[in-house]
């Protein structure tokens, strides 16, 4: 809830309200510790070091990694434009799903055309557009396949893909996944998924201030760095270090924001992922539910007893969505999100291309009440319309 009563239902996008307790360590680090982590041995500039140190910790901890292979930078896209410009060379072959996000599709458009890469799309299900095992398989089939992409949940319709299962399918071909809607609403243990690499938000389901990312890199992998620049350690080189996370950290790590989302995870680990994971799902089972017995509504993508995140698209015949997403928010107090959601590919391929979806994003702090003032005013909205 806002502070103003109204009903935040756009998770999908960014998590509101944050963590407690990441407001609070994001002040303290540039009331207290904020010097320049690694660029010297004076007090600040080592206290700044062990709490960025000790964010990066926390973040390894909580979606199952090692903390040097723990990558920590600006967001879920600067780390999947990393590895794709790193991986993919000239006439490589990339498999990815329908449901990706356009921080896997432009970058890979762009090297479509600079690279000559071979973009195959797998279709999947013919309701919610999820690929299977056997899908991707047949499609890496050939030898020919570099790199395979799949978003672990789409945020258009929420389904969760097999990323697991898919990659022991495919192995040895490599395995990116976006996490950006997973992470913090989903456990995740990296070095079990059997994945090259994972990359999420800080921002969503982690609870903390934007401006953060993480990329997760199996043991082996080595990237050549997107950015190059000063780091602190080796500066007798002109050449980037060798070894992780400085290799790919260049200049000064964002602080306040680092030490924020460690707090974050701090207080997932304290509540457990799982509880979370618990919670949204059955809320957002709860508005399907209800959702699905009004006349004139559709659901897009969902699927019964399928695995979903908290999110749940959907659009009310005669109403236009942006005109809806503004009477909810006008009238109602209920903020949700209208439209393309930045992945066109996955309203094509769901045939909800152009117009969209209005997409409800549950978060851990939502509510049964919620929950229910979101389908009343659908409700009255398919019967009466916004006028």
């Amino acid at each position: 809830m806002t502070s103003d009563d109204s009903i935040y239902l756009d998770h999908g996008a960014t998590s509101f309200p944050k963590a407690p307790g990441v407001s609070e360590a994001m002040v303290r680090f540039l009331a207290t510790d904020s010097g320049n982590p690694g660029r010297g041995g004076h007090r600040l500039t080592v206290s700044a070091s062990r709490s960025i140190e000790t964010a990066r910790e926390r973040v390894a901890e909580l979606l199952g990694s090692h903390p040097e292979r723990t990558l920590l930078g600006p967001g879920a896209t600067f780390w999947l434009n990393t590895v794709l410009a790193a991986w993919l060379g000239p006439g490589d072959r990339v498999v990815l799903s329908a449901l990706e996000h356009n921080s896997v599709m432009r970058p890979l458009r762009q090297l479509e055309r600079d690279r000559d890469l071979d973009l195959v799309v797998a279709e999947g299900r013919s309701d919610d557009a999820v690929p299977s095992p056997e899908e991707i398989r047949g499609l890496v089939a050939g030898g020919r396949s570099r790199l395979v992409v799949l978003s672990h949940a789409s945020n258009v319709t929420g389904a969760i893909l097999p990323v697991t299962e898919i990659a022991n399918a495919v192995a040895p071909v490599p395995v990116l996944v976006d996490g950006a809607q997973t992470a913090g609403s989903v456990p995740v243990s990296f070095e079990g998924m059997g994945v090259t690499a994972f990359a999420c938000s800080g921002h969503k389901g982690l609870l903390g201030p934007p401006g953060t990312g993480v990329l997760l890199l199996a043991e082996g992998v080595d990237l050549k760095p997107l950015v190059s620049g000063g780091t602190g350690s080796r500066s007798e080189s002109e050449d980037m270090p060798d070894q992780l996370p400085d290799r790919l950290e260049a200049g000064t790590p964002n602080g306040p924001g680092i030490v924020g989302l460690g707090a974050a995870c701090a207080w997932l680990a304290d509540r457990r992922v799982e509880e979370v994971h618990h919670h949204e799902h059955r809320l957002v089972e709860c508005l399907a539910e209800q959702l699905q017995a009004i006349h004139g509504v559709r659901l897009h993508g969902w699927c019964d007893g399928e695995p979903h995140t908290g999110i749940l698209s959907f659009t009310v015949r005669g109403c236009d969505g942006g005109d809806l997403a503004a009477w909810l928010d006008r009238e109602c107090g209920l903020m949700l999100r209208s439209g393309l959601h930045c992945a066109p590919a996955a309203h094509r391929r769901l045939g909800s291309f152009p117009n969209g979806t209005l997409r409800a994003g549950i978060g851990p702090f939502n509510t049964d009440a919620d929950v229910d003032a979101l389908a009343a005013a659908v409700r009255y909205a398919a019967a009466h319309g916004t006028e």
